[in-house]
């Protein structure tokens, strides 16, 4: 019986970190739709995508398999960090590094934009995870 309980444990972990993924590639192309890298002139967005996201995969699905009551809790918590962190890392990348953008600027500028953004892909993954883990 406990195999069957760490069965649907991991299968409910990898469901959550796959959807997190999809709303985390949605939420970077919110916050920042177009631009290249101007360290190398060629990366796109989908380039980020495919850096960012896979790791953020791995971290959801290894933090979807701790404790059942607080992973509802932790998941949107680790997410929006790691999301903040990648809006830094994509802005500076590909806007501010074509312009004069002073540190204060772009934290400004970050923080603003990606209130919205990782609001709005945040509420139907808490939703999904509190009606997951909490039922």
């Amino acid at each position: 019986m406990k195999n069957c309980y760490n069965l649907s444990t991991i299968k409910r972990s990898l469901i959550i970190s796959l959807i997190s993924v999809l709303i985390g590639g949605l939420q970077m192309a919110i916050f920042l739709p177009d631009g290249v890298s101007c360290l190398n002139g060629t990366s796109s967005l989908f380039d980020g995508i495919l850096f960012f996201m896979p790791i953020q995969m791995f971290i959801v699905l290894c933090l979807g398999s701790i404790n059942k009551k607080i992973t509802a809790y932790i998941i949107p918590s680790f997410l929006l960090i790691y999301w903040l962190f990648i809006n830094r890392d994509e802005f500076v990348g590909r806007k501010a590094c074509w312009s004069t953008f002073s540190d204060a600027e772009i934290l400004r500028v970050v923080l603003l934009k990606s209130a919205l953004t990782c609001t709005i892909c945040l509420l139907p993954l808490c939703f999904l995870l509190k009606k997951t883990y909490h039922s």
